[in-house]
């Protein structure tokens, strides 16, 4: 059954009753400069209430905080704007109608809001927020904390009866919910629930209490420079998540899917439900009577069966599509029915997976299912470019997984993956970022994640190995990878303001590495977990880089270094700061020799990965080439002890990234393209996401969903189509196909401007035929001949 759109609320806009919600995007504020201290912006003249009872609750509670505030108002149809926030979480009812779900995601000290306007029907009109704050770890690990919160100010005629701490906001508990655990191996996505009565967001109450002030408005702020304490507050740059309410797939156990569904007294009904692809959502329910019964609702990201292998035993995922002789086990929630008429169940946060299993147990009277649905909740990324050659079309199977893959990992934060972390970590984070460039020329996610990073730096100018998240982890190897994400967008994005505000951090953080550098400029004693790749030997036991565990030097590490050097100059460059530029250059250029020097090895030619000369990897090759430590014939000679040498340690999917852009820049296609097997195995398999590793006999891959395996979409545009930016800003573009045995391609690629870089080509003879269409100029480079391109339509 193809997936069925019941009904469909936009990103941008909510219908509520005699009102259209437009979301509104606010000036960016770039430093916290006088946030908390001086009125820099409305929603700093409003309150932030709280429920009287837990007013002076900053630590984490014990048991789950919610609490619904309310206001009602009139409108003589003047058009209301407001701005609004919470702690943790709020889910924002006009007129009982969804409006928006907040506050995207932030830190105390970067605490985001968000803006609406709605245009109103004269009359009377009720404003509702639905606020959670969580136990200690029992929210998503990246869902950070002050103390439970609303704020919302209302502009012009409807500040006195609306704004927080001014308009007549009444407060009442929700009771009834638990955290009951997690399951599944799902650690960093938050607990279960269990919900009892009604989910949180239609609760009745029948007393409304008057909400406590815990933060009042600023005033006139402090001339002597004292911020409030708590949030610092600044406008979001995010459009909203997706709200999208859908059916997809199948009931392939359990009955069809046919509403309503009843279920007698004392049964109990399985129902097993096929989502025909991966999906990150809220999953709704609602329930007619059904007093003393209950429900529980999984999921999971595959099912597990035995091996099609006799030789290998146990249980194992397999294809994804298949259920029959296979076994659940998921993470999720429980709801347990009070007997109401209607009522609607919903967990605080999204769930994910491919798979669902409801069971619905029946206590002394009939449960009626009156609807199942999924409200799809993701940032509201697609995927505009293209990439296209009849000669291979199971490359359009690899673009789709790589695509969902990107979407399902993507919200008010970038993810490793959806299901069992919902972290950020700068090394997949880089990878994410190329790739999404490659999508669309929206860069509002792109900006937040490396501003994230940024904002968050420490003493020595490292950025945390992940981040936001509850408690700390630390690791250079990803700050280094992080430094790699400036001179990308330079190249792919043109915000040249938002840049220039971030250019001090990255600084800060170049310079802090000095701190750990040897007389002769190497890296070593690095803080935290040298990460580098899940290369399965002893050597690289748990993911560190080799020789770097107790301190000691990696070249990996140092290679990295190097990029972000030479990254910054360009960076410098790029904004006319030559006397910076030459310093970072310099150092790269120093760094060079002490590289060779310390973990070249002539006999093998090849770099060793530890100072020791013990360990050898494909990686430590490609970041040699990428950047120019070696050039000409000597560069020439290390690519092909890369490609021929076979005994190196191989690189896995996430740093196959980095093996694909060597395999490019030493003209071989046919590389990437053989090794893209492994993706179209995963489509095989029924995959709909890029997993976090290869599988093998007696080898699952732990995530279904991880987008550092999505890089494929950008290779496919950037080296195969061979579109990339030319120019700093994006203000030229180079056009270099490297088709290998493809006989046609036609791909597009995103300009900043808005517009399409396409391509349309035929290759025959060593020749190029077609068109390319560019709204910057540049240049097309193939076989051995360069043609310049002009802004607009070129024959080529």
């Amino acid at each position: 059954m193809k997936m069925e759109m019941i009904a469909a609320i936009a990103c941008t806009a909510a219908m509520a009753h005699g009102a259209t919600v437009k979301h509104v995007i606010k000036p960016a504020r770039f430093t916290r400069g006088n946030t908390a201290i001086l009125p820099v912006q409305p929603i700093d003249q409003a309150a932030w209430l709280s429920h009287p009872d837990i007013k002076d609750e900053v630590a984490y509670p014990h048991l789950p905080r919610i609490v619904r505030f309310r206001c009602e108002f009139e409108s003589d149809g003047t058009p209301l704007e407001f701005d609004v926030t919470g702690d943790e979480r709020y889910y924002l009812a006009l007129d009982g109608k969804f409006v928006s779900r907040g506050p995207h995601r932030g830190t105390v000290e970067n605490w985001m809001y968000q803006s609406y306007s709605v245009q109103l029907e004269p009359g009377k009109h009720v404003m509702e927020a639905t606020v959670w704050r969580m136990p200690y770890r029992a929210s998503p690990l990246a869902q950070l904390s002050y103390q439970l919160g609303f704020c919302l100010k209302a502009e012009g005629k409807y500040d006195a009866a609306l704004t927080t701490g001014r308009g007549p906001w009444q407060c009442g508990p929700i009771t009834g919910v638990k955290n009951i655990g997690k399951s599944g191996g799902a650690w960093g996505g938050g607990d279960g629930f269990e919900i009892r009565g009604s989910g949180i967001y239609d609760g009745v109450f029948q007393k409304w209490l008057k909400p406590a002030v815990v933060r009042g408005a600023l005033g006139g702020g402090s001339r002597y420079g004292i911020r409030q304490k708590g949030w610092m507050l600044f406008p979001s740059q995010l459009p909203d998540q997706t709200e999208y309410r859908v059916r997809p797939g199948k009931f392939v156990d359990g009955g069809e899917m046919k509403f309503p569904i009843v279920v007698k007294p004392g049964e109990k009904k399985r129902i097993l439900w096929d989502l025909d692809r991966y999906i990150c959502a809220y999953p709704e329910a609602v329930v007619k009577g059904g007093k003393g019964g209950k429900m529980s609702w999984q999921w999971a990201e595959a099912l597990r069966g035995p091996s099609k292998d006799p030789k290998v035993k146990g249980n194992f995922k397999g294809n994804r599509s298949e259920w029959q002789g296979k076994t659940f086990s998921g993470f999720g929630d429980r709801f347990v029915f009070d007997g109401r008429e209607r009522a609607v169940f919903q967990p605080p946060w999204f769930r994910c997976g491919r798979w669902c299993e409801i069971i619905v147990e029946a206590g002394e009277e009939p449960v009626e299912l009156q609807d199942l649905s999924l409200i799809e909740s993701r940032y509201p990324l697609e995927c505009e470019t293209r990439f296209e050659s009849p000669e291979d079309p199971d490359l359009a199977g690899v673009q789709a997984i790589c695509a969902r893959a990107m979407q399902m990992c993507c919200h008010e934060m970038l993810f490793d993956c959806p299901f069992y972390e919902q972290q950020m970590y700068p090394g997949d984070t880089r990878v994410q970022l190329n790739v999404i460039s490659a999508m669309t020329s929206d860069d509002a996610i792109i900006r937040r994640a490396i501003e994230i990073y940024d904002i968050n730096r420490r003493d020595d100018g490292n950025v945390p190995f992940n981040f936001p998240t509850v408690g700390t982890q630390e690791g250079a190897a990803y700050t280094l990878c992080y430094l790699g994400m400036y001179a990308d967008y330079i190249m792919n994005h043109s915000n040249r303001e938002w840049l220039r505000a971030r250019l001090p951090g990255m600084r800060d953080t170049l310079s802090g590495f000095e701190l750990y550098e040897r007389p002769d400029g190497i890296l070593e004693k690095l803080p935290g977990w040298s990460f580098m790749d899940w290369v399965t030997s002893s050597e690289w036991a748990g993911g560190w880089a080799p020789g770097s565990r107790n301190g000691g030097a990696n070249a990996e590490m140092n290679l990295f270094y190097l990029a972000a050097l030479q990254g910054a100059a360009r960076v410098e460059d790029a904004f006319g700061n030559r006397h910076l530029a030459a310093h970072w250059r310099e150092k790269a250029e120093r760094l060079k020799p002490a590289i060779v020097k310390a973990f070249f090895d002539e006999g093998r030619g090849l770099f060793a990965s530890d100072a020791a000369r013990k360990s050898f990897a494909e990686h430590a090759q490609c970041l040699a080439l990428l950047t120019d430590v070696f050039e000409g014939e000597r560069a020439r000679a290390l690519f092909e002890r890369l490609i021929t040498e076979k005994n190196l340690h191989r690189t896995t999917v996430y740093f196959s990234y980095y093996l694909f852009e060597t395999y490019f820049k030493f003209g071989r296609p046919d590389l990437f393209l053989k090794r893209l097997d492994l993706w179209k195995g995963y489509v095989k398999i029924g995959a709909t996401t890029t997993l976090e590793s290869p599988e093998y006999p007696g080898h699952d891959a732990r995530s279904d969903c991880h987008a550092w395996g999505a890089h494929p979409l950008w290779f496919l545009r950037t080296g195969v189509a061979g579109i990339r930016s030319a120019a700093p800003f994006f203000e030229k573009v180079r056009v270099a196909p490297q088709p290998g045995a493809l006989k046609s391609v036609k791909a597009s690629y995103p300009h900043p401007s808005g517009k399409m870089i396409e391509v349309d080509l035929t290759f025959k003879d060593g020749k190029a035929r077609g068109r390319v269409v560019t709204p910057v100029p540049g240049e097309f480079v193939f076989g051995g001949t360069t043609l310049t391109l002009i802004a607009g339509v070129n024959e080529i």
